[in-house]
């Protein structure tokens, strides 16, 4: 999980302003020439030094310091042995070097990188270009869908947990378009991750009251940060609502927080897959003189109610299925769940009616020719006939509806999910009639099999 980009820029600066300025302009001299979006080659000193460099920030600053003792050896040992000696540019430096730190720690977020142009410039405060924030603005913030789901069910997908300081409007109108549901499906199953204090802004519209849903262990400084909710949202929180979230192999780092800090309150059901298991919370370091930046987890997750956290292993989610699956899984046990502690009747058959679509959306009715030709036939005025490979209902001016089975003995309608055809059969098991039936509870007369389907 990062910090806010102002906090990383403001705390890890390596030099004065004055040269980080310098640098925008001119390379350091210890690489040679280089183009526009070429990465500077590299002789054996420079290298030396920004291996040096790199293994000095990590000794330092690494949340874990035995295992930055053993970077600090196993890099050194791998320089020794000549296995960085075809490493020709910073940037094929730079990679060997992620590749092999990761290799030692199996920590996803280390990162070493080449400084881009952007990168240079000193931020101040919490400030971001009108550039960044027009790119974002037009990614909606990452908020990429909200929607109600029949059953007064809401869905959120969020890719990125985006700085509040400019997405909070965004999150705000969200959140308030679910307010009125029963149940939240937080679909993240695309999410990387972002900031905590998005994190911290969402999870508070489902406690009543501030709850704690982390803690962060800083290992050079041996602090220990709490992580809580807000006791005020803009809007109305969700406290009676059941939530459900969705999780993927690529959901990480903040995206894992909010998964795990909710499932270990009790307040949240996992749907979905083991998540990345990405848990440190990150700073990046930078040497302008050197073109290089450093990726550092400085810190440690610690969930107050399972004393440690999901790094290398995940987020395990309630309901192991496949993510492709994920959203129907996780309506289906909404509605289940909703129909199980709901008192009303009018609205229990309202969410079975829902219920059965559903259901069949996740495992479909498939019919062959031959099963459809058993359900052709003249119903009076009305028809049920085969086109095609499609089933249809054939109204008595002529006009065709699409038939859709939600089991052998329910049909629904392609255009309408207010009307649904209940097949009747004979003793022997026979297609010999069918009738209307409708979601407020109400059926229409028999209409029994009176001649063959029309030509």
């Amino acid at each position: 999980m990062n910090r806010p980009n102002y906090f990383n820029r403001c705390r890890v600066s390596i030099v004065s302003t004055f040269l980080i300025i310098l640098s925008v302009s001119i390379y350091s001299p210890l690489y040679g020439q280089t183009t526009q979006n070429q990465d500077p080659a590299m002789d054996e000193s420079a290298k030396a030094e920004v291996i040096d460099s790199v293994l000095n920030a990590f000794m330092t600053h690494y949340v874990y310091p035995d295992t930055a003792k053993e970077f600090n050896k196993v890099i050194r040992d791998k320089y020794k042995k000549g296995e960085y000696d075809e490493t020709g540019d910073l940037g094929e430096l730079a990679s060997q070097l992620t590749r092999d730190l990761m290799g030692v720690s199996g920590d996803m977020h280390i990162r070493v990188s080449v400084m881009s142009p952007d990168d240079f410039s000193p931020a101040i405060g919490d400030t971001m270009t009108d550039e960044e924030k027009a790119r974002r603005s037009r990614e909606n913030f990452y908020f990429k869908k909200v929607e109600w789901l029949p059953g007064n069910i809401g869905y959120l997908r969020l890719d990125i947990f985006d700085d509040p300081v400019y997405a909070g409007p965004t999150a705000v109108a969200a959140m308030n378009f679910l307010e009125n549901c029963d149940a939240i499906i937080m679909d993240l199953r695309n999410n990387h991750g972002g900031e905590e204090k998005m994190v911290r802004l969402l999870a508070s519209y489902f406690f009543k009251e501030p709850v704690q849903i982390n803690s962060l262990y800083f290992t050079e400084t041996d602090s220990l940060e709490q992580s809580w909710t807000y006791a005020y949202v803009p809007g109305k929180k969700m406290i009676d609502a059941d939530l459900y979230i969705l999780t993927s192999q690529n959901t990480a780092s903040g995206a894992e927080a909010f998964a795990y800090g909710l499932k270990n309150s009790g307040r949240a059901k996992v749907i979905g897959e083991s998540t990345a298991g990405a848990a440190h919370w990150v700073e990046y370091y930078d040497f302008p003189s050197l073109q290089v930046r450093a990726k550092i987890p400085i810190a440690r997750p610690i969930n107050p109610v399972t004393k440690t956290s999901w790094e290398k292993v995940g987020v395990k989610p309630d309901v192991d299925v496949p993510a492709n699956e994920a959203l129907k899984i996780a309506h289906i046990e909404a509605l289940k769940n909703l129909i199980n502690k709901n008192p009303d009747e009018d609205i229990k058959r309202d969410l079975y009616w829902h219920l059965t679509k559903v259901e069949t959306q996740l495992n479909p009715v498939i019919l062959t020719e031959g099963e459809m030709q058993k359900y052709t036939g003249t119903y009076g005025r009305y028809a049920i006939l085969v086109k095609g490979e499609q089933l249809y209902w054939r109204y008595h001016d002529g006009t065709d509806f699409i038939l859709i089975p939600l089991t052998p003995d329910l049909f629904a309608f392609d255009d309408t999910d207010d009307i649904r055809v209940s097949i009747i059969r004979n003793n022997d098991g026979d297609v010999n009639g069918f009738q209307m039936v409708y979601r407020d509870g109400s059926e229409g007369p028999e209409r029994p099999r009176t001649g063959d389907a029309p030509e």
